[in-house]
């Protein structure tokens, strides 16, 4: 019988109560452009959502939410925004990010002795599965999904300079689906600050399935000996549903006692982990 992350990601629907929380996510600036897709989250909650193309977001209240709750917006490149859950309760919010002063990264010239490597899985099969499944048919469920993240842990044996990113989806019923590329430090054993100030997205479109590639070399992304690293997905948006499918899947093999992934439900939720290995990879160069 296969094994679904995603009855581990998502647990029981939330109870939906009779108000919704809205707001919209706006630039703090002279032009007020929206932020599309940012991040809602209440602080270690499995509640919040992402925001659409226009900055619009909207999520159902629970008893399980106090007042006093902290609602953390964040954008890639912005600095976050907090507020109480109850301000959220009381008016139709708008919540301005101001954008976060990038250093800008030292563009360096490729070492000459450079040797193509690997990190991560490159096999396609495995047990486990993290994605959409069973939740595609019921709109308000497939909602809840917005801002859940899985990631990977990875470890690079030699300095390296990063290519590319390539994950493996098994199955995609959706016209359209939008997922957020994210790295993130580690520290403590968990995933800590983002590593790139780029908002760098996936859009899979008709049903697009297999090896999915993402090209990173503009993006300067380089990585020690032995740094630790999470490489992570974040579930944005999904558009249509073709009925002959059920599921959206990237698999992995579990258990995996040497290797690990993480999930959480929501941009602010706990992080739960596994002893799994997904179909990730990166392709790199790297030198003694």
């Amino acid at each position: 019988m296969r094994l679904l992350l995603l009855q581990l990601l998502c647990g029981s629907p939330l109870l939906l109560s009779a108000q919704t929380l809205s707001g919209r996510v706006l630039r703090a600036d002279s032009t007020a452009a929206p932020v599309p897709f940012a991040s809602i989250g209440v602080k270690g909650k499995a509640a919040g959502t992402v925001a659409d193309v226009q900055g619009r977001f909207r999520f159902p209240d629970s008893p399980e939410l106090a007042a006093t709750d902290s609602v953390i917006v964040t954008g890639v490149g912005y600095r976050p925004a907090r507020l109480l859950l109850g301000q959220l309760r009381e008016a139709d919010l708008t919540i301005k990010l101001k954008t976060q002063p990038q250093v800008l990264r030292e563009v360096t010239v490729r070492h000459r002795q450079l040797r193509p490597q690997v990190l991560g899985r490159t096999s396609t099969s495995g047990v486990a599965h993290w994605g959409a499944n069973s939740i595609v048919k019921d709109s308000v469920r497939r909602r809840e999904k917005l801002g859940s993240e899985f990631g990977t842990f990875l470890t690079s044996p030699r300095n390296c300079y990063v290519d590319d990113f390539n994950v493996y989806v098994q199955y995609n019923p959706f016209r359209q689906v939008r997922l957020r590329l994210l790295f993130y430090a580690v520290r403590g054993g968990r995933p800590a600050e983002l590593l790139l100030s780029q908002d760098i997205q996936l859009v899979l479109t008709d049903r697009q399935r297999g090896w999915i590639k993402v090209d990173l070399r503009p993006h300067n992304l380089q990585f020690s000996k032995g740094q630790k690293v999470v490489v992570a997905l974040q579930w944005l948006d999904a558009v249509g549903v073709t009925p002959n499918y059920q599921s959206f899947d990237v698999p992995a093999l579990l258990p995996s006692p040497l290797h690990r992934i993480y999930t959480r439900d929501k941009s602010q939720a706990n992080w739960k982990f596994y002893p799994a290995r997904p179909s990730i990879y990166l392709n790199v160069q790297s030198w003694r």
